[in-house]
């Protein structure tokens, strides 16, 4: 399928070294994978008008941004805030994803004085798990970054195990990434298509396109969503379509 765009990168970064994804795919979103060795120090500078999300795959690190250090182990995500540098001190070997998004211009004044506490800090598996109706009862939906922490930005994971399914529907006012973490094996279904995703992988959804995921026998669906929107639309569809359960499930 022509037009569908994916990049893997298979553990193939070496310490030190970092990846641009599908660079210009999704206007006014940049990805990165940033491999740390341990000792390594690596920082994030502030960017004018443009929001940095930080989310650890793996490692042990200290994040450190706005005068809050936190030791942290495994997946977390990060958002340092308007105008604030932050810091990554490798303890051992680490990834961290990064991604860089441009604030609408409707949304920088919020983004500029902000009404909550920043840098906001998330570990992944405490975070808030919601259910919509294109998921089962069986899978494990988490909110990472809830709209309106980000303007114009929002990003979540799904998780099950085979056999499960993800049904297929369509978002026109939201464009998405989908990244999966490396115990992740799944189709992708998008159209009429059948697009295998395994670890390491980052996948641009079409925009507009009917797509949505399966997971067979005993393969493990784990991927992170990643939500760029512009206006009311995007934000009213998460209000609707996004429903805490109030529990916090976990398939160990």
């Amino acid at each position: 399928m022509d037009d569908v765009k994916m990049v893997s990168v298979n553990d193939a970064l070496k310490a030190g070294e970092s990846r641009v994804m599908l660079p210009g795919e999704i206007p006014g979103a940049t990805v990165y994978l940033h491999a740390l060795g341990a000792g390594e120090r690596k920082t994030f500078a502030a960017l004018a008008d443009r929001a940095v999300i930080l989310m650890s795959v793996d490692g042990a690190y200290c994040f450190s941004s706005g005068g809050k250090t936190v030791a942290a182990e495994g997946r977390y995500v990060f958002v340092p805030g308007c105008g604030r540098d932050a810091d990554v001190q490798a303890q051992t070997a680490t990834r961290m994803l990064e991604i860089q998004w441009e604030i609408p211009a409707a949304g920088r004044a919020a983004w500029a004085t902000p009404e909550r506490e920043f840098p906001y800090v998330q570990e992944y598996f405490a975070a808030v798990q919601y259910r919509d109706p294109n998921k089962s009862d069986k899978t494990i939906s988490r909110e990472l970054v809830r709209q309106r922490v980000v303007p114009g930005f929002c990003m979540g994971s799904v998780e099950s195990y085979g056999y499960d399914k993800v049904a297929q529907h369509p978002h026109p006012m939201l464009d998405q990434f989908f990244f999966s973490f490396p115990e992740n094996d799944v189709d992708v279904l998008i159209d009429d298509f059948k697009v295998p995703m395994q670890g390491d992988t980052l996948l641009h959804i079409p925009l507009g396109s009917n797509h949505g995921v399966e997971v067979h026998g005993d393969k493990h669906m784990h991927y992170i969503w990643i939500d760029f929107f512009l206006g009311q639309a995007g934000l009213e569809r998460l209000d609707r379509s996004h429903k805490p359960t109030g529990t916090m499930r976990s398939f160990k």
